[in-house]
Protein backbone atom coordinates (compact mmCIF):
# COMPACT_ATOMS: atom_id res chain seq x y z
CA UNK A 1 0.00 0.00 0.00
CA UNK A 2 1.37 3.35 -0.52
CA UNK A 3 1.36 5.77 2.31
CA UNK A 4 2.05 9.48 1.78
CA UNK A 5 2.73 11.08 4.93
CA UNK A 6 1.92 14.98 3.90
CA UNK A 7 3.81 17.50 6.20
CA UNK A 8 2.26 20.02 8.55
CA UNK A 9 2.49 23.42 8.11
CA UNK A 10 4.09 25.88 10.66
CA UNK A 11 1.11 27.40 11.84
CA UNK A 12 -0.38 24.11 12.98
CA UNK A 13 1.92 24.02 15.49
CA UNK A 14 -0.33 25.83 17.63
CA UNK A 15 -2.83 23.66 19.83
CA UNK A 16 -6.23 23.93 18.53
CA UNK A 17 -7.71 23.07 22.07
CA UNK A 18 -7.67 22.53 25.32
CA UNK A 19 -9.28 19.41 26.98
CA UNK A 20 -11.31 19.95 29.74
CA UNK A 21 -9.63 17.95 33.06
CA UNK A 22 -10.87 16.11 35.47
CA UNK A 23 -10.93 17.78 39.42
CA UNK A 24 -10.17 15.28 42.60
CA UNK A 25 -13.67 14.85 43.09
CA UNK A 26 -14.10 10.54 43.34
CA UNK A 27 -17.29 11.27 41.63
CA UNK A 28 -15.89 13.76 38.92
CA UNK A 29 -16.26 12.82 35.13
CA UNK A 30 -12.76 13.46 33.48
CA UNK A 31 -14.86 14.50 30.69
CA UNK A 32 -16.84 17.72 31.95
CA UNK A 33 -15.11 18.38 34.76
CA UNK A 34 -14.28 22.17 35.87
CA UNK A 35 -9.64 22.89 35.89
CA UNK A 36 -9.58 23.66 39.46
CA UNK A 37 -9.25 27.26 40.40
CA UNK A 38 -6.80 28.79 43.43
CA UNK A 39 -8.83 29.75 46.51
CA UNK A 40 -7.88 31.10 49.60
CA UNK A 41 -7.84 29.22 52.77
CA UNK A 42 -9.71 30.03 55.40
CA UNK A 43 -7.57 30.64 59.05
CA UNK A 44 -5.09 27.95 59.52
CA UNK A 45 -5.90 25.04 61.55
CA UNK A 46 -4.98 22.11 63.46
CA UNK A 47 -2.82 19.13 61.63
CA UNK A 48 -5.11 16.87 59.76
CA UNK A 49 -7.89 18.92 59.16
CA UNK A 50 -9.19 20.12 55.33
CA UNK A 51 -7.67 23.27 53.73
CA UNK A 52 -7.89 24.44 50.34
CA UNK A 53 -4.78 25.29 48.64
CA UNK A 54 -1.94 22.95 47.69
CA UNK A 55 1.07 24.07 49.26
CA UNK A 56 -0.28 27.35 51.11
CA UNK A 57 1.54 27.99 54.24
CA UNK A 58 -0.02 29.20 58.07
CA UNK A 59 0.99 30.15 61.62
CA UNK A 60 -1.15 28.40 64.28
CA UNK A 61 0.22 28.75 68.20
CA UNK A 62 3.89 29.12 67.17
CA UNK A 63 3.71 26.14 64.70
CA UNK A 64 3.55 26.02 60.92
CA UNK A 65 1.20 24.43 58.89
CA UNK A 66 1.32 23.40 55.16
CA UNK A 67 -1.24 22.11 52.72
CA UNK A 68 -0.66 19.19 51.45
CA UNK A 69 -2.52 16.75 49.83
CA UNK A 70 -2.62 13.56 51.61
CA UNK A 71 -4.74 10.36 49.44
CA UNK A 72 -6.52 12.63 47.60
CA UNK A 73 -7.74 15.05 50.53
CA UNK A 74 -5.91 18.48 51.32
CA UNK A 75 -5.04 18.68 54.56
CA UNK A 76 -3.14 20.66 57.04
CA UNK A 77 0.66 19.22 58.02
CA UNK A 78 2.96 20.73 60.34
CA UNK A 79 6.34 21.69 58.87
CA UNK A 80 7.88 23.20 61.22
CA UNK A 81 7.91 25.85 64.23
CA UNK A 82 8.15 29.48 64.48
CA UNK A 83 11.28 31.11 65.56
CA UNK A 84 11.16 32.68 69.21
CA UNK A 85 11.91 35.98 70.39
CA UNK A 86 14.26 37.01 72.96
CA UNK A 87 11.99 37.01 75.09
CA UNK A 88 10.48 33.65 74.74
CA UNK A 89 7.36 34.96 72.74
CA UNK A 90 6.82 34.09 69.08
CA UNK A 91 9.20 36.52 66.63
CA UNK A 92 7.67 38.74 64.41
CA UNK A 93 9.82 38.67 61.11
CA UNK A 94 9.42 40.64 58.49
CA UNK A 95 10.93 38.82 55.04
CA UNK A 96 9.85 38.35 51.26
CA UNK A 97 10.44 35.25 49.83
CA UNK A 98 10.30 34.98 45.59
CA UNK A 99 10.39 31.99 44.14
CA UNK A 100 11.20 31.42 40.47
CA UNK A 101 9.42 29.05 38.41
CA UNK A 102 11.14 27.74 35.20
CA UNK A 103 9.27 27.96 31.89
CA UNK A 104 7.53 25.02 31.68
CA UNK A 105 7.38 23.67 35.03
CA UNK A 106 4.67 23.75 37.33
CA UNK A 107 4.76 25.66 40.91
CA UNK A 108 6.00 22.87 43.86
CA UNK A 109 3.49 21.64 45.93
CA UNK A 110 6.00 19.37 48.03
CA UNK A 111 10.07 19.91 48.92
CA UNK A 112 12.03 21.60 51.33
CA UNK A 113 10.19 24.10 53.44
CA UNK A 114 6.59 23.15 51.88
CA UNK A 115 6.08 19.48 52.51
CA UNK A 116 7.13 16.45 52.55
CA UNK A 117 6.99 14.51 48.71
CA UNK A 118 5.27 11.08 48.50
CA UNK A 119 7.41 8.18 48.01
CA UNK A 120 8.23 6.46 44.63
CA UNK A 121 7.18 3.14 44.73
CA UNK A 122 9.44 0.24 42.86
CA UNK A 123 9.28 -0.72 39.56
CA UNK A 124 6.85 -3.68 39.10
CA UNK A 125 7.10 -4.60 35.79
CA UNK A 126 10.07 -6.18 33.32
CA UNK A 127 10.74 -3.14 30.99
CA UNK A 128 9.96 -5.46 27.82
CA UNK A 129 6.14 -5.45 28.51
CA UNK A 130 6.22 -1.89 27.77
CA UNK A 131 7.66 -2.47 24.38
CA UNK A 132 4.25 -2.70 22.63
CA UNK A 133 4.30 -4.41 19.16
CA UNK A 134 2.33 -2.36 16.48
CA UNK A 135 -1.52 -4.40 15.57
CA UNK A 136 -1.16 -2.68 12.05
CA UNK A 137 2.65 -3.36 11.41
CA UNK A 138 3.97 -2.06 7.95
CA UNK A 139 6.38 0.59 6.72
CA UNK A 140 5.48 3.23 9.47
CA UNK A 141 4.70 1.86 13.19
CA UNK A 142 3.90 3.54 16.25
CA UNK A 143 5.94 0.28 18.31
CA UNK A 144 8.60 -1.87 18.36
CA UNK A 145 10.59 -3.10 16.35
CA UNK A 146 11.14 -0.61 14.62
CA UNK A 147 10.61 -1.26 10.74
CA UNK A 148 14.04 -2.04 8.97
CA UNK A 149 14.34 1.34 7.45
CA UNK A 150 14.65 3.41 10.95
CA UNK A 151 17.14 4.53 12.43
CA UNK A 152 16.62 4.33 15.97
CA UNK A 153 19.79 5.56 18.32
CA UNK A 154 21.83 6.54 15.41
CA UNK A 155 24.25 9.62 16.49
CA UNK A 156 25.11 11.13 13.20
CA UNK A 157 22.01 11.35 10.69
CA UNK A 158 23.80 12.20 7.47
CA UNK A 159 21.14 14.06 5.71
CA UNK A 160 21.13 15.21 1.86
CA UNK A 161 19.59 18.67 0.75
CA UNK A 162 19.22 18.33 -3.01
CA UNK A 163 18.06 21.72 -4.86
CA UNK A 164 15.89 21.94 -7.94
CA UNK A 165 16.39 25.05 -10.14
CA UNK A 166 12.55 24.31 -12.17
CA UNK A 167 11.94 27.17 -14.98
CA UNK A 168 11.78 30.74 -13.77
CA UNK A 169 13.52 30.31 -10.57
CA UNK A 170 16.42 32.77 -10.63
CA UNK A 171 17.46 32.60 -6.69
CA UNK A 172 21.05 32.61 -5.92
CA UNK A 173 22.90 29.94 -4.23
CA UNK A 174 23.64 32.36 -1.29
CA UNK A 175 20.20 33.12 -0.83
CA UNK A 176 19.02 29.67 -1.24
CA UNK A 177 21.85 28.67 1.53
CA UNK A 178 20.83 31.55 4.29
CA UNK A 179 17.42 30.33 4.21
CA UNK A 180 18.17 26.72 4.78
CA UNK A 181 21.08 27.12 6.90
CA UNK A 182 18.24 29.13 9.44
CA UNK A 183 16.28 25.84 9.29
CA UNK A 184 19.00 23.44 9.87
CA UNK A 185 19.95 25.53 12.83
CA UNK A 186 16.72 25.11 14.04
CA UNK A 187 15.94 21.35 13.32
CA UNK A 188 20.09 20.67 15.38
CA UNK A 189 18.30 22.91 17.99
CA UNK A 190 15.36 20.29 18.55
CA UNK A 191 17.30 17.33 17.76
CA UNK A 192 19.66 18.70 20.60
CA UNK A 193 16.87 18.88 23.20
CA UNK A 194 14.44 16.26 22.21
CA UNK A 195 17.26 13.58 22.01
CA UNK A 196 19.14 15.09 24.99
CA UNK A 197 22.20 15.54 23.09
CA UNK A 198 22.62 11.51 21.60
CA UNK A 199 21.43 12.50 18.01
CA UNK A 200 22.65 15.28 15.57
CA UNK A 201 21.44 16.00 11.90
CA UNK A 202 24.61 16.92 9.62
CA UNK A 203 23.03 18.31 6.50
CA UNK A 204 24.87 18.68 3.21
CA UNK A 205 23.45 21.38 1.08
CA UNK A 206 23.96 20.32 -2.20
CA UNK A 207 26.35 23.90 -4.06
CA UNK A 208 24.95 25.29 -7.13
CA UNK A 209 27.03 23.27 -9.51
CA UNK A 210 25.04 19.95 -8.42
CA UNK A 211 21.79 21.11 -8.47
CA UNK A 212 19.34 19.64 -10.32
CA UNK A 213 17.80 21.74 -13.49
CA UNK A 214 14.35 21.29 -14.87
CA UNK A 215 13.56 23.09 -18.23
CA UNK A 216 9.69 23.64 -16.95
CA UNK A 217 8.09 24.80 -14.23
CA UNK A 218 7.36 22.75 -10.97
CA UNK A 219 3.33 22.52 -11.71
CA UNK A 220 4.05 21.92 -15.26
CA UNK A 221 6.83 18.66 -13.94
CA UNK A 222 4.17 17.61 -11.45
CA UNK A 223 1.09 17.30 -13.63
CA UNK A 224 2.84 16.18 -16.84
CA UNK A 225 3.20 13.24 -14.31
CA UNK A 226 -0.54 13.16 -13.27
CA UNK A 227 0.38 14.40 -9.66
CA UNK A 228 1.68 10.78 -9.21
CA UNK A 229 4.01 11.76 -5.64
CA UNK A 230 6.22 8.34 -6.44
CA UNK A 231 6.82 8.63 -10.24
CA UNK A 232 7.66 12.40 -9.83
CA UNK A 233 10.09 12.01 -7.03
CA UNK A 234 11.82 9.05 -9.60
CA UNK A 235 12.49 10.96 -12.21
CA UNK A 236 13.97 13.73 -10.03
CA UNK A 237 16.17 11.09 -8.27
CA UNK A 238 17.17 10.13 -11.77
CA UNK A 239 18.72 13.54 -12.45
CA UNK A 240 20.62 13.94 -9.38
CA UNK A 241 24.42 14.61 -10.36
CA UNK A 242 25.68 13.14 -6.93
CA UNK A 243 27.23 9.75 -6.98
CA UNK A 244 26.44 8.47 -3.83
CA UNK A 245 23.26 9.70 -2.66
CA UNK A 246 22.78 6.10 -1.04
CA UNK A 247 25.11 7.14 1.41
CA UNK A 248 23.01 8.98 3.25
CA UNK A 249 20.43 8.61 5.91
CA UNK A 250 17.85 11.11 4.30
CA UNK A 251 17.35 12.92 1.50
CA UNK A 252 15.17 16.26 0.86
CA UNK A 253 14.41 17.15 -2.32
CA UNK A 254 13.52 20.82 -2.39
CA UNK A 255 12.80 24.12 -4.56
CA UNK A 256 15.15 26.14 -5.76
CA UNK A 257 12.46 29.08 -4.55
CA UNK A 258 9.15 29.50 -5.11
CA UNK A 259 6.75 29.72 -2.55
CA UNK A 260 4.03 27.27 -3.15
CA UNK A 261 3.91 23.84 -1.45
CA UNK A 262 3.15 20.58 -2.67
CA UNK A 263 4.69 17.27 -1.86
CA UNK A 264 5.40 14.32 0.70
CA UNK A 265 6.67 11.36 1.40
CA UNK A 266 6.06 7.61 -0.20
CA UNK A 267 7.30 5.28 2.74
CA UNK A 268 6.86 2.48 0.97
CA UNK A 269 8.98 3.71 -2.00
CA UNK A 270 12.50 2.61 -3.38
CA UNK A 271 13.85 4.78 -5.94
CA UNK A 272 16.50 3.74 -8.60
CA UNK A 273 19.51 5.83 -9.17
CA UNK A 274 23.25 5.43 -10.82
CA UNK A 275 24.74 4.98 -7.87
CA UNK A 276 22.19 2.16 -6.72
CA UNK A 277 18.54 2.40 -4.99
CA UNK A 278 17.42 4.65 -3.06
CA UNK A 279 14.98 5.57 0.07
CA UNK A 280 13.84 8.06 2.58
CA UNK A 281 13.26 10.20 0.18
CA UNK A 282 11.31 13.42 0.93
CA UNK A 283 10.12 15.85 -1.89
CA UNK A 284 8.59 19.20 -1.93
CA UNK A 285 8.35 22.65 -3.71
CA UNK A 286 8.01 25.97 -1.41
CA UNK A 287 9.81 27.99 0.89
CA UNK A 288 12.92 26.78 2.51
CA UNK A 289 10.32 27.11 5.46
CA UNK A 290 8.29 24.43 4.39
CA UNK A 291 10.32 21.67 4.63
CA UNK A 292 9.70 21.45 7.97
CA UNK A 293 12.76 19.08 9.16
CA UNK A 294 11.89 18.76 12.67
CA UNK A 295 8.32 16.48 11.47
CA UNK A 296 9.77 15.15 8.29
CA UNK A 297 13.08 13.64 9.87
CA UNK A 298 10.70 11.58 11.79
CA UNK A 299 9.51 10.37 8.56
CA UNK A 300 12.84 9.87 6.75
CA UNK A 301 14.85 8.87 9.64
CA UNK A 302 12.58 7.54 11.89
CA UNK A 303 9.73 5.96 9.98
CA UNK A 304 6.85 7.18 12.64
CA UNK A 305 3.08 8.34 11.07
CA UNK A 306 1.20 11.18 10.99
CA UNK A 307 -0.29 11.64 14.20
CA UNK A 308 -2.67 14.57 12.85
CA UNK A 309 -6.33 13.60 11.23
CA UNK A 310 -5.46 13.10 7.44
CA UNK A 311 -7.89 14.72 5.58
CA UNK A 312 -9.87 11.42 4.30
CA UNK A 313 -11.01 10.68 8.11
CA UNK A 314 -11.72 14.17 8.68
CA UNK A 315 -15.35 15.43 9.60
CA UNK A 316 -16.82 18.14 10.53
CA UNK A 317 -16.58 17.10 14.14
CA UNK A 318 -13.04 15.68 13.88
CA UNK A 319 -10.48 16.79 15.88
CA UNK A 320 -7.85 17.90 13.27
CA UNK A 321 -4.88 16.96 16.41
CA UNK A 322 -6.25 14.86 18.51
CA UNK A 323 -2.58 13.92 20.02
CA UNK A 324 -0.84 17.52 21.60
CA UNK A 325 2.57 18.15 22.46
CA UNK A 326 3.71 16.09 19.45
CA UNK A 327 5.67 17.21 16.86
CA UNK A 328 4.18 14.50 14.20
CA UNK A 329 1.32 15.99 14.97
CA UNK A 330 0.74 19.64 15.85
CA UNK A 331 3.09 20.19 18.73
CA UNK A 332 6.48 21.54 18.69
CA UNK A 333 8.45 18.26 20.42
CA UNK A 334 7.89 15.04 20.24
CA UNK A 335 6.19 12.95 22.67
CA UNK A 336 8.24 10.82 25.03
CA UNK A 337 7.13 7.53 23.37
CA UNK A 338 8.49 8.76 20.16
CA UNK A 339 11.83 9.52 21.57
CA UNK A 340 11.71 6.08 23.39
CA UNK A 341 11.09 4.91 19.80
CA UNK A 342 13.63 6.88 18.25
CA UNK A 343 16.15 5.66 20.53
CA UNK A 344 16.56 8.59 22.38
CA UNK A 345 15.09 7.44 25.88
CA UNK A 346 17.12 4.74 27.61
CA UNK A 347 14.97 1.95 29.10
CA UNK A 348 15.89 2.66 32.25
CA UNK A 349 14.00 6.57 32.09
CA UNK A 350 10.34 4.67 31.42
CA UNK A 351 8.34 3.21 34.32
CA UNK A 352 6.48 -0.16 33.27
CA UNK A 353 3.01 -0.74 35.16
CA UNK A 354 2.16 -4.31 35.39
CA UNK A 355 -1.60 -5.05 34.85
CA UNK A 356 -1.74 -6.68 38.06
CA UNK A 357 -0.58 -3.43 40.29
CA UNK A 358 -3.70 -2.39 41.88
CA UNK A 359 -1.72 1.19 42.81
CA UNK A 360 1.71 2.65 42.08
CA UNK A 361 3.74 6.02 42.67
CA UNK A 362 5.95 7.33 39.97
CA UNK A 363 7.86 10.44 39.88
CA UNK A 364 8.46 12.10 36.52
CA UNK A 365 10.85 14.68 35.47
CA UNK A 366 10.01 17.56 32.99
CA UNK A 367 10.47 15.42 29.37
CA UNK A 368 13.27 17.74 28.76
CA UNK A 369 15.40 16.73 30.87
CA UNK A 370 18.44 15.31 30.13
CA UNK A 371 18.23 12.83 33.30
CA UNK A 372 15.60 10.50 35.57
CA UNK A 373 12.69 8.91 34.63
CA UNK A 374 10.67 10.29 31.62
CA UNK A 375 7.85 8.34 31.05
CA UNK A 376 5.00 6.43 33.18
CA UNK A 377 3.20 3.95 30.84
CA UNK A 378 0.52 1.33 31.32
CA UNK A 379 -0.36 -1.24 28.60
CA UNK A 380 -3.76 -2.33 28.69
CA UNK A 381 -4.45 -4.43 25.72
CA UNK A 382 -2.43 -5.95 22.73
CA UNK A 383 -0.98 -2.86 20.83
CA UNK A 384 -2.56 -0.08 23.84
CA UNK A 385 -1.42 1.68 26.17
CA UNK A 386 -1.91 5.03 28.40
CA UNK A 387 1.08 7.48 28.70
CA UNK A 388 2.27 10.14 31.23
CA UNK A 389 4.62 13.17 30.68
CA UNK A 390 5.40 16.11 32.32
CA UNK A 391 5.63 18.62 29.61
CA UNK A 392 5.06 22.64 29.29
CA UNK A 393 3.46 23.32 32.47
CA UNK A 394 1.42 19.84 32.86
CA UNK A 395 1.02 16.38 32.92
CA UNK A 396 0.25 14.98 29.50
CA UNK A 397 -1.88 11.70 29.51
CA UNK A 398 -2.16 10.25 25.81
CA UNK A 399 -3.16 6.89 24.46
CA UNK A 400 -1.74 4.53 22.06
CA UNK A 401 -4.66 2.39 20.41
CA UNK A 402 -2.70 0.96 17.03
CA UNK A 403 -5.46 -1.09 16.06
CA UNK A 404 -6.18 2.27 14.32
CA UNK A 405 -4.56 2.67 11.31
CA UNK A 406 -1.84 4.97 9.76
CA UNK A 407 -3.55 8.51 9.18
CA UNK A 408 -6.82 8.10 11.51
CA UNK A 409 -5.36 9.30 14.72
CA UNK A 410 -3.87 6.26 16.42
CA UNK A 411 -2.79 8.18 19.39
CA UNK A 412 -4.85 10.68 21.35
CA UNK A 413 -4.27 13.11 24.26
CA UNK A 414 -6.93 11.97 27.19
CA UNK A 415 -6.03 14.59 29.74
CA UNK A 416 -3.80 17.67 30.53
CA UNK A 417 -3.07 17.81 34.22
CA UNK A 418 -2.11 19.88 37.40
CA UNK A 419 -1.55 18.79 41.00
CA UNK A 420 -4.64 17.78 42.67
CA UNK A 421 -6.22 16.35 39.20
CA UNK A 422 -7.10 13.17 37.67
CA UNK A 423 -8.24 11.29 34.58
CA UNK A 424 -10.13 8.03 34.06
CA UNK A 425 -9.37 6.04 31.28
CA UNK A 426 -10.84 2.67 30.25
CA UNK A 427 -10.85 1.37 33.79
CA UNK A 428 -7.32 3.49 34.84
CA UNK A 429 -6.61 6.55 37.24
CA UNK A 430 -3.78 8.41 36.42
CA UNK A 431 -3.84 11.45 39.14
CA UNK A 432 -0.69 13.92 39.37
CA UNK A 433 -0.22 13.47 43.85
CA UNK A 434 2.15 16.49 44.12
CA UNK A 435 5.17 18.47 42.19
CA UNK A 436 8.70 19.10 43.88
CA UNK A 437 11.00 21.84 42.12
CA UNK A 438 12.16 19.57 38.99
CA UNK A 439 9.30 16.70 38.87
CA UNK A 440 5.68 15.69 39.19
CA UNK A 441 4.56 12.47 41.32
CA UNK A 442 1.84 10.23 39.18
CA UNK A 443 -0.81 7.73 40.86
CA UNK A 444 -1.54 5.15 38.92
CA UNK A 445 -5.06 2.78 39.85
CA UNK A 446 -6.55 0.34 38.26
Amino acid sequence: MCIVCQTITLGAAALTGVLPVATSTPDASPASAPALVPATASAPAIAGTTCKTVGQVRTSAGTRFTCTSVNNRRVWRRTGNVAKGTNGTNATVASTTTTTIPRGYLKPTCGPGIADCPAESPANANINECKLVDATPGDVAQGFPRPPRAKPGKQVLEVLVVPVRYAGMSITEAELRSQFEAEFLRTRDFFKRNSYGRVTPNFTLEPESQWVKVDVTWQQFVNARNGDLKRVTQDIVTLIPRANPRDFDSIFIVAAGGDTYWGGMDQTATYTHASGQVHSVYFQTGAASGTNFQHNLGHTAYYLEDLYLHPYFRTRESEINPLKYEVMSSGTDFTVWNRWLNGFVLDSEVRCVAATTAQSNHRLVHANNPTGTKLAMVPTAPGRALFAEYIDDLVHVYELNSTIGHGAGPMQTIGLLKAGQRVIHNGVEISVSAVDATGVYVTVRQ
